[in-house]
């Protein structure tokens, strides 16, 4: 009859490694908290800077405008959740910006100009700081459009009607 080999048994669990634990790290900016603090602390730099530099406040305004509107579209794309995928929220989110958004903002332009107030807003603003401002508002804009369609019923619809025809 052949030996047989003793049963190594660990002693008291020693040898057993135990599972370890992974936490989700934490994303800071999945909290409101973060996006309120950071709204009330830009308003604050802004505002303070403007005023040290003696920058007219309809110049400060525009300035706040620009950046509340980007950390909004942010701040609000960051905390809802969406069912789509990361590539498809994102083309939303660009063709929103690109196409509605610089639609809007050469519809304004345009009527501005023909109507003849235009030529007031870039000379009292600067012309410069009323270009790039008013772009990225009306960017950050179309992005929130681009992203309630990606939400619609209708839009969706609509869109797949297109998809079968070209596709």
């Amino acid at each position: 009859m052949p030996k047989s080999h003793p049963k190594i048994r660990p002693k008291n669990g020693k040898n057993q490694k135990k599972p370890i634990a992974i936490s989700e790290p934490v994303n800071i900016t999945k909290s409101k908290f973060y996006w309120i603090t950071l709204t009330i602390i830009t308003v604050i730099a802004v505002l303070g800077y403007g005023i040290v530099a003696n920058v007219r406040i309809d110049q400060i305004g525009l300035i706040l405008a620009a950046v509340l509107s980007v950390i909004g579209v942010a701040g609000y794309v960051g905390l809802r959740p969406s069912i789509l995928t990361a590539k498809t929220r994102a083309t939303y989110l660009f063709v929103g910006a690109a196409v509605i958004g610089y639609g809007i903002w050469a519809a304004m332009v345009l009527t501005l100009a023909v109507s003849g107030v235009g030529a007031q807003f870039p000379n009292v603003l600067g012309s410069q700081l009323f270009i790039v401002a008013s772009q990225i508002t009306f960017l950050a804009i179309g992005a929130f459009i681009g992203e309630h369609l990606s939400t619609s019923d209708a839009f969706q619809a609509f869109a797949g009607r297109i998809k079968q025809k070209i596709g």
